[in-house]
């Protein structure tokens, strides 16, 4: 007679099977009828993201006003930041600068990568620019001041274009006010290099694309570098930045070792519409407050060896290649809270390079073609609260990185794993408590994870992978308990209870 024997191996595959099929009967005695109000904000996030692509003058409207009716508990709070007030007018002096001293001053830290671009943009060997050196200069006094040759008229729209580039000196100011509208020749080489003081409320800087196919590898950028301030309110850029660097990415903030600036920088409530990237590059306590992102041809926003920023109540639409929000190089203790990302490629919010500390919270991520929020190479970092939804790779994924806090967060509906970690050495602890895990690919998933700590995670719907991964074998620890009242720690050798709950040696 054949032997009745089972092989020990075909007995293990058995019971995991029968146990991802008790997960599903769990699961399904816990259904609820459709969730309605998931329902309606999933079609209230497409209508929103389809209006943002097809009609401009919604795009005017302040992240407040767009996002009033979707009703997520998450963006309570959300308000418009006030609107900012122009400073006193003073005399203005203006005087010719050779424009490669700008472009000096940021090679000294940036390399010097697409300066012949710049160089070479505009009249053939013409390397002359407006310097401000004291006072402040408008739009209206431009008229005054330069010939035809420097500030012209588009025929087209009677509006002004400047046709060379300026360079702000350290105790002047460069103001556009409310309706002026200056627009940079990209024939003509126009660009804005900010060492003073550049002030954009209500009015507009942006590029005057021409038909000139040696421009092609220029377009005009505005860069505030050192001593430079910025204080932008219902501000206005288009269509700026260039190449692959920071410097010329459209609108740039960059520090400098001798240089710093004298105030706070303030960008708030502004539009960013085509530009390559708003890069801000070792500036500290920079506010990023209440803007709007559209089509931006590099990542929207990077942050790097920025300490300290705050990016509150953003909104990010349309195309974009990568991430929304880079917050990396060291830029510890940023606060990402807030602000809104719909569709885009790869992970809405990476944080990365040691930028520990940081706090992403009350952030709405939406459909996007990679993950919500990736940390990388990180410390103490802390995802609160965030609703992830509809994303095509994983929800939230923590990537070589410690004493990680994931806590609260509603991560629905994405392809791959809700919470992923992944590439941890054994002793590196991650907290994952009390979210919602739904309709994703599966619920947690690991890859040499370290240790998971886990309590309070609402799985009852969550199907057909609770876990995934070099986990996958802990199934039971799930199925016994789909709302996790039971506080474990859990990693690919098994499953142990637990009582630390938090790290140590953070600071949230």
């Amino acid at each position: 007679m054949p032997s009745t024997r089972i092989n020990p191996a075909f007995r293990g595959a058995m019971a995991a099977a029968l146990g991802v099929g008790l997960g599903l009967l769990a699961a399904s005695s816990t259904m609820a009828s459709p969730d309605w109000r998931l329902l309606e904000l999933r079609s209230q996030l497409t209508d929103l993201s389809d209006a943002l692509r097809e009609d401009t003058e919604i795009r005017e409207k302040s992240v407040a006003e767009l996002v009033e009716d979707l009703d997520i508990p998450e963006l309570d709070g959300l308000q418009s930041p006030p609107a900012l007030e122009s400073g006193a007018i003073e005399p203005v002096e203006l005087t010719w600068i050779d424009k490669r001293y700008a472009l000096a001053a940021m090679s000294q830290i940036y390399g010097g990568e697409d300066n012949r671009d710049v160089i070479a943009a505009g009249r053939e060997n013409d390397t002359e620019a407006v310097e401000v050196t004291s006072g402040v200069l408008t739009p209206g006094l431009l008229r005054q001041r330069l010939t035809a040759r420097h500030l012209g008229r588009d025929i087209e729209t009677g509006r002004d274009v400047l046709r060379v580039p300026i360079v702000v000196g350290p105790d002047a100011t460069l103001r556009v006010g409310q309706g002026e509208i200056l627009l940079l020749s990209q024939e003509d080489g126009a660009f804005i290099v900010n060492f003073g003081r550049l002030e954009v409320i209500g009015g507009e800087i942006s590029a005057d694309r021409g038909h000139d196919e040696s421009a092609k590898e220029f377009s005009p950028f505005i860069a505030s570098v050192g001593t430079g301030n910025v204080r932008l309110s219902r501000a206005t850029f288009r269509r700026l930045g260039f190449g692959y660097t920071a410097k010329f990415a459209g609108f740039s903030m960059l520090a400098h070792p001798t240089m710093s600036p004298n105030d706070r920088n303030l960008i708030e409530n502004s539009r960013f519409d085509d530009l390559v990237t708003v890069a801000l590059v070792g500036i500290r306590h920079v506010e990023v407050r209440g803007n709007r992102f559209f089509d931006m041809r590099r990542n929207p926003l990077l942050i790097s060896r920025a300490p300290d920023a705050i990016v509150e109540g953003n909104l990010f639409s349309g195309d974009s290649p990568t991430n929304a929000i880079r917050v990396a190089n060291g830029s510890a203790n940023a606060r990402l809270v807030r602000n809104i990302l719909l569709e885009g490629s790869r992970a809405g919010l990476l944080v990365s390079s040691g930028s520990d500390n940081v706090l992403v919270s009350r952030n709405v991520i939406w459909r996007r073609n990679g993950g919500g929020v990736k940390l990388f190479n990180v410390r103490c970092g802390h995802v609160e609260m965030n609703v992830i939804l509809d994303d095509k790779q994983k929800g939230v994924e923590v990537r070589s990185s410690e004493d990680t806090l994931v806590q609260q967060n509603r991560i629905i509906g994405n392809a791959n794993a809700g919470v992923w970690v992944s590439a941890n050495r054994p002793e590196n602890m991650t907290y994952v408590l009390g979210n919602l895990l739904r309709e994703n690919g599966s619920g947690l998933s690991a890859a040499s994870g370290g240790n998971i700590a886990m309590q309070g995670n609402d799985l009852s719907d969550q199907f057909p992978r609770f876990l995934d991964g070099d986990i996958t074998h802990q199934f039971r620890a799930i199925i016994d308990d789909l709302r996790g009242r039971k506080p474990i720690l859990l990693d690919s050798g098994g499953v142990r209870p637990v009582s630390q709950l938090a790290p140590e040696d953070c600071e949230f």
